[in-house]
């Protein structure tokens, strides 16, 4: 038999009391409740409980820290079920612990996967240029399944696809000039890919986009590569020579024409 000593406030926190006990070796400190847990299970001076309803009791005031603290990380922003059980893991809550607190949240519509995902999804598309796969995978890292994501993705129109694809196109094409149209274009798919779009979207935006370059350009882009090929093949004999400065430069997407003119022009420059 247990029997408390003495309740003390807690310094810190004055809505947690520190319950002393004792057990037949003298007084010590047991354990602290928060005040809801004091009244809820009437603990008082001189009240006597058997080692069963004290688990009862730390337990309850286990689920209330939990609750509790679940309320105020919850406060700050909409979080999924996943983030907060990793939150109550941290605090070093027992699974058992968790898993009620998660199913009260549920209950009482803390947490709402469907409302989370819809807000997650909205809040993507107005405020950055992430294509629907980049969304999908960052819900599913926080736990949100696959059929809810997709239903929220239906919030992530054709015509808002194509259209972010297409300024993330525009936004990069300046810093493509030293490469020829085959490789725009390859560069821009590259990036919507990477950006999480879809290839029929890719396709469209990469259509609409105007990153073609004019022969002038073309061939303004070509011996930048071409002076930078000359260097490393320059010691070469004529034959092996020209051989290898059109095999890289065609690698890089030029035209054997562009490639001949541009060679003519390198082998003018140093006459």
């Amino acid at each position: 038999m247990t029997i408390i000593t003495k309740i003390q406030v807690q310094k810190l926190n004055k809505e947690r009391f520190n319950i002393y006990t004792d057990s037949g070796k003298g007084e010590e400190y047991s354990f602290s409740v928060d005040a809801d847990t004091l009244v809820k299970f009437n603990l008082k001076k001189g009240m006597s409980f058997e080692q069963f309803e004290l688990e009862e009791i730390i337990h309850a005031d286990q689920l209330r820290k939990a609750y509790l603290a679940s309320i105020v990380y919850l406060s700050r922003m909409m979080r999924t079920k996943k983030e907060i059980e990793q939150y109550l893991l941290k605090q070093e809550h027992t699974n058992d612990t968790i898993e009620t607190t998660i199913m009260r949240l549920e209950e009482e519509g803390y947490i709402n996967e469907s409302k989370y995902a819809d807000s997650y999804v909205r809040t993507s598309v107005n405020t950055s240029f992430k294509g629907p796969t980049i969304i999908r995978n960052e819900l599913l890292t926080k736990g949100i399944t696959n059929p809810v994501i997709e239903n929220s993705l239906k919030q992530y129109s054709m015509e808002s696809q194509v259209d972010h694809a297409m300024q993330l196109c525009q936004k990069k094409i300046a810093s493509y000039n030293r490469y020829s149209t085959a490789q725009k274009k390859i560069k821009l798919e590259d990036l919507l890919r990477r950006k999480g779009f879809s290839t029929s979207i890719i396709s469209i935006a990469i259509e609409e986009t105007n990153y073609e370059s004019d022969e002038d350009e073309e061939l303004s882009a070509l011996l930048v590569h071409a002076r930078k090929a000359k260097r490393k093949f320059d010691g070469l004999s004529d034959w092996e020579y020209n051989q290898k400065m059109k095999s890289a430069l065609f690698r890089k997407g030029f035209s054997i024409e562009l490639i001949e003119r541009a060679l003519q022009f390198l082998e003018e420059e140093n006459e």
